[in-house]
Formats: C-alpha cells, structure tokens, sequence
C-alpha cells in the first residue's frame, strides 16, 4: 500500500519535471525592450526623487507615484506601467517580471521607510506629552 502512494506522488512530479525541461528548451527567453529599460529607469528615479509622491492601492494592488514638479503620474498595476506627463501618456507593459517586482520592492520599501518616520514622530509627541503631563503634575 505505501509504495503506491509514493508511485502517484513520484509519476506527477515527474511528468512536471519533464514538462519544464521541454519549456526551457522550446520557449525563448524574453528580452527586455529598450520602451521597458527607459521606463523602468525613470520609475527608479521617480521613488527617489523626494518631492514624488508615493502611494499604494492595497485592495486593487496598484502602486502610484506622483511628482507634480517634473509633472508626472506614474501607475504600476498588473505587470503594466502607465506613465503620464504633461503632454503624453504610455503605457508599457512589462515583458521582464524581474524589473517590474524590482520596482514594487522598491516602492514597498520607500513607503515602510516614510511609514517608520511617522511612528518615531508619533512615539515622540506621545513621550513629550506623558512627559509634560508629568511635570504639571509634579508642580
């Protein structure tokens, strides 16, 4: 009884190992279009440019980022990139996965960077109020 358990484990996951030796072999790699490289380029320096605007959508997934200076709107959603300025508006689909979770991280990671900014703050005007409270009490 306990070998035909690991048969019907080992028949499916071989058969699955098969299928993506076959995948790697037929399928080409993706190449990433020059439209991606510059767009994903001026993503990056959108996050860290410090006057943009950085936003996240948590229940339709999309990320935003605003600069009203250099007058751009940038929405990343679904492996695409709708970058708008002043006079156009483009929208890239992103071919390479990696540079497109590359840009999420790095907005995730901008906006729980700002968010731990405002928790010191918050912590400190709750110590300094504590702190005041218990000095008018003391007088």
């Amino acid at each position: 009884m306990e070998k035909n358990k690991d048969i019907v484990g080992y028949v499916p996951n071989l058969l699955y190992k098969f299928y993506l030796r076959l995948k790697e072999r037929f399928d080409s790699p993706r190449k990433v279009t020059q439209e991606e490289i510059y767009c994903f380029e001026i993503c990056k320096k959108l996050i860290f440019d410090d006057d943009s605007k950085l936003t996240i959508a948590p229940l339709s997934d999309k990320r935003y980022i605003k600069n009203d200076k250099r007058r751009m709107f940038v929405v990343l959603e679904n492996g695409t990139i709708n970058l708008i300025n002043h006079v156009y508006s483009y929208s890239i689909y992103c071919e390479y996965d990696n540079n497109y979770n590359e840009l999420i991280k790095l907005i995730d990671s901008e906006l729980e960077k700002k968010r731990i900014e405002l928790e010191c703050e918050i912590k400190s005007n709750i110590s300094n109020s504590l702190k005041k409270i218990l000095n008018d009490l003391s007088v």
